[in-house]
Parts: C-alpha cells; structure tokens; sequence
C-alpha cells in the first residue's frame, strides 16, 4: 500500500485500523472487538469459502458487510509479512474508484494486524448480483429486455471508464457486478475489488483479456446482437483504437484461453480434497472420492442443495459389496456388464434417491488392461463433473469406489443422483402419439411444439458435447433422460457415461458418427418423422452468428450414414439369432 496515495484520499489510520472517513471511524471505532470476532447474533454469515467469510449486520441502523480473510498458507503469510493485505488493497481501490467516478462498493475500515484481517464496506440495498437479475429480467418479456439491454449499455460504459483508469479487475464475471434495484434505470456496482490491480498503461491485448473473462460468463444468457451492443458502447466510451470486429474477434481468442484453463483448473479439482470432493479410504482396500457440494446442478437435481460430511458418507459406504444388493432396491439392469439398480441412501441426516451401477468385467483379458487404467466408475465420477462445469446437464456423481490390491482392479462402483425423468423414446411416445388425457393435458399444437424443443435441445447438447471435445460412442435415446413439467422448458440429461471419453482433436467423422448414431436411435420414436430429425440437424449445425446454413448436404450424408448404420445393425441382429438357435 502506497502511503502517499493513502493521505492523497484522506484515509484516517489508527493502530492497525485504516478508516476511510471521520464518518467512518466515528461508526466502527467503539466496535473493534465485534468487528475482529464476529460471533454476536447480529452477524449473520453470508458466505464462506477457504480464504474469506462473509457476514452481515447492523451497526447504528447501517447494514455493514464485514469480510473477514483467514487464508493461512505461505504466500499468504510472506505476503503479509511484507506488507501486502487484501483489506487494505481492496479499500484503497474502492477510494480510488470512487474518485474516478466509478461506481463501486464503499469501503469503511479495514484492519491488518497479526491475527485478524477484515474489511468492512457498506452495504448497498436493495441490490442483486447481475446474473440472478438479468435471468429475472429475461423472464418477464419486452420491458425485462429493455432493462437488460439499459444495463447492457450502462455496464460497457462502466468497465471502459475502469479501464481509463488503469484499473484491470482478474475476477470480473456477472456474480462481482451488483445491480442497484433503487434507481429508475438500472445501475451496475463493482465488487470484489482484492481482484483488482492498477497499471500505468493498459494495452488492447489486457482490455480484450479483461472482457473476455465476462465475456466467458456471459456467453449461454446473451446473443451475438447483445455482446456486440455491449462492445460497441465499450469502444465508444474508450479511448481506444481499433474496429468492432477487429476487437470481437480478439476477444473471442482471448475468452477460448480463458475458457481452456479455467475448465483445467477445476477439473484438477475433482479428485482433491477441498470443500466440493473429498478422498474417502473404507475397509477391505476400498477407496475413492465423494461429493460434499456442488455449486454445479441442474433444474431438477436436489443433491445441490444439501451440504455433506467426509464421515457420514464413510457411514453410508461402509458395506460397498451391499450397495447394489439391497432389499429394497429396484433393478434397472442386470448384464454380464453391471448390475444397475435403484435405492434411498441416508447420508448423515439426508436421504437421497440414487443410482448404483456395479461394473463387472465381461473379458477376461481386460484384467491386465485394467490395472493400467482408471476404473470405470472413477471415469464415470470425472467425466460427470466435468460436463457439469462446461454446462452440460448430466445425472450428478456422487461417490465412486474402487477395490484394488496393488494394480489389480477386483471391483468398482459409481453412484450417481437419480431423477424422476422418462428416457428420451418413451417420453416422446408418451406425451407426444397418446391420446390427450389428465395426466397429459397437451393439445395437438402444444405437443408439435414440445417435440420441436426437445428435438432442438438434443441437437445442442450434442453440439456441446463436440465443441469441448467430448466423443460418445454409446450415444442413444435410452441414455438420455427428458425432465418436463407443464409451463417449464423440457431438460435433457446424459445418464451414461461408460461410452464418453475426451479426445484431443474430434474430426467431422467423429461428428457426424455421433449425430448418426442419435439419429438412428430416434427411429424407433414413432413421433419423430423427416422434419424432426431435420430440427435435430439444425440444433446441431445452427450458432450464435452463423447465419443461414446450407444444410442439404449434411443432411443427405447424414441419411446415408444412418442407412448404413441400419444395415449393419440389421445383420448383426439376424447373426445373433442364428446362433441362439443352434
């Protein structure tokens, strides 16, 4: 912290205590001893993660934020040493914001001593983040579009005016942006500000990597149309040289990177032990990892909302071989491959409705292969988390375990959330071809226009699946579950991940056999004909500005592809037949 700029703002220090204000310290100064130990009943806690806790309170009729900084490993406490402190930085930012005219939360005190850090800011209410507000707004039709829009503007003008004043923020996404709800016109606030760091000069390529960050956040709840609206105001507003596509196209660069190393870094995080996953050790030389939270869900996952313990979980695994053999399971399946059933599982004071799949070894000489790789139950668990973190709606992994005595892989179990959904067939041949009744209270128009949702979304979710990489072998409608509820949009997940493996480079072949294999699995659905596998074509191949696209050739390669697919699968069958016969 720079001394000289300190005084330039007129911060009052006192002991370890840096004021921001005589208004300030006049507030906070009688309650240091609240303010370091904030165990009373008037501080609510907000958030908690491993470096910093967040509370609420009062204080005189103010409602105050209090964040206290608790991280302790050994850059942490070099950096202390030499004066550097998160409190204080974030405090001098918000001072120096504030003289620039950018809007940014109010910072009151901070203290930097020994054993407490902890910054105070005032609270600003009403106010929400801007991802909960803008999903609020998008749902309320024409005027939430125009408010959305006036913020799209008034936010571009902020973060250009940022960036004039040097300042780059390096965790800049929709959850540090508030939005103010006690304005005619929304007006955006910048938070976080620890994340910020000042330079005398900032060059396109740090603008472009600074937009691309909200730009990642921002990229499945706005189109092209938007982003380039927010762009054009940002250029408008800067002092910067270049055209609006030149700028698009570097930031899209940019964001791709972001996009690459941010996935990297929690992918690294799912066999870890952390607040989300932890490593779990049980008798008979069974280990493997559970889930203790998952800010990651989807509309109709539940698991999201409870938080376990590394012990209940070992309580509730503590018999693995039982699992799968309980009485009151339902059997889903049971192949030379696995043993699938459904049961309740009570994990500390929760009980959930899970999936356990028990994979079993059809050959033999996979024994030796199997000692070389991970189990598939382990796959299973990380290719899970991992389509959750890119957005892919997948049934959440719970807990996997594996039995090995050095190398040699003897079992292997993966659990997962279950859902109250119906495959993707019979969920079309049963809303779609039956008669209208009570329990499906859709008319003939309604039901088109289910259908022509469903089919579009399968085309997006495997045009995702591509786009990060991801190659499904086993891809069909029975492992694809549809959630639908009257007035909601339908939801499809991916329930099998045995036939999914990311590969460094997917071809068009690899593409296209995808898409054949989806699409011949969707004729046996008697309520998809030729428009509605051409809807799923056109999910697949349509994106954000591309504009029209010539589809007539994909979709005649597509047809032959599928008929060879048929042939093949035609032949298969009547050999199978044949020798069952002898």
């Amino acid at each position: 912290m720079k001394p000289a700029l300190l005084d330039n703002l007129k911060c009052k220090v006192e002991g370890k205590t840096l004021f921001a204000n005589d208004e300030a310290r006049a507030l906070l100064a009688g309650r240091m001893d609240e303010l370091c130990r904030p165990t009373d009943p008037m501080w609510q806690k907000v958030k908690q993660s491993p470096s910093r806790t967040v509370y609420r309170g009062e204080i005189d009729g103010k409602a105050i934020y209090l964040k206290h900084y608790h991280r302790k490993d050994l850059a942490r406490r070099l950096a202390r040493m030499l004066g550097y402190s998160y409190a204080r930085t974030e405090m001098w930012f918000s001072s120096y914001l504030a003289s620039r005219n950018i809007p940014a939360t109010h910072s009151l005190a901070a203290c930097c001593s020994p054993g407490c850090e902890w910054l105070a800011t005032l609270a600003i209410e009403p106010s929400e983040t801007a991802d909960i507000w803008q999903n609020r707004n998008l749902q309320q039709g024409q005027p939430g579009q125009l408010k959305v829009r006036r913020l799209t503007i008034d936010l571009a003008r902020t973060i250009a005016r940022m960036h004039e004043a040097g300042v780059i923020h390096r965790d800049l996404h929709a959850g540090n942006i508030i939005i103010r709800s006690d304005t005619p016109d929304p007006r955006c606030v910048i938070m976080d500000l620890h994340r910020m760091s000042k330079r005398p000069f900032l060059s396109r390529s740090a603008r472009a990597m600074n937009l691309a960050q909200l730009l990642h956040d921002r990229m499945d709840s706005t189109t092209r149309s938007e982003r380039l609206r927010f762009l054009k105001h940002y250029l408008a507003a800067s002092d910067v040289s270049g055209t609006l596509r030149g700028w698009q196209l570097m930031i899209d660069e940019f964001a791709q990177r972001h996009r690459r190393k941010l996935y990297s870094h929690r992918d690294k995080r799912i066999f870890r032990d952390n607040r989300y996953f932890s490593r779990i050790q049980l008798g008979d030389t069974w280990s493997g990892h559970v889930v203790l939270a998952s800010k990651r869900r989807t509309e109709s996952s539940k698991a999201p909302d409870f938080e376990f313990k590394t012990d209940d979980w070992a309580r509730a695994l503590a018999q693995p071989e039982r699992l799968s053999e309980h009485h009151l399971a339902t059997v889903i399946k049971d192949s030379p491959s696995g043993r699938v059933v459904r049961r309740h599982l009570k994990v500390g004071p929760h009980e959930l409705d899970v999936i356990v799949k028990r994979s079993r070894r059809k050959h033999t000489w996979k024994l030796l292969i199997d000692c070389f790789r991970p189990a598939r139950a382990i796959r299973g668990f990380r290719l899970g988390h991992e389509l959750l973190t890119r957005g892919i709606p997948v049934a959440t992994p719970l807990a996997c375990l594996q039995r090995r005595v050095g190398l040699l892989l003897l079992d292997n179990i993966l659990i997962t959330e279950a859902h109250n959904a119906r495959q993707l067939d019979r969920f079309l041949d049963e809303w779609l071809t039956g008669p209208a009744s009570a329990d499906s209270p859709l008319a003939k128009g309604d039901r088109r226009r289910l259908a022509n949702q469903v089919l579009w979304q399968m085309g997006r979710l495997l045009q995702r699946l591509h786009d990060n990489n991801y190659r499904h072998r086993d891809l069909k409608s029975p492992n694809m579950l549809v959630n639908w509820r009257p007035g909601q949009d339908p939801e499809i997940l991916l329930v099998d991940m045995d036939g999914l493996r990311r590969v460094m480079w997917l071809t068009v072949r690899q593409r296209f056999q995808g898409l054949m294999r989806l699409n011949v699995s969707l004729l046996r659905c008697q309520a998809v004909n030729h428009a509605g596998q051409l809807r799923l074509l056109l999910g697949y191949l349509r994106r954000t500005g591309v504009g029209r696209v010539n589809f007539k050739p994909y979709w005649r390669m597509l047809e032959n592809w599928s008929s060879r697919k048929l042939r093949k699968q035609i032949r298969s069958r009547r050999k199978r037949q044949r020798a069952s016969r002898r």
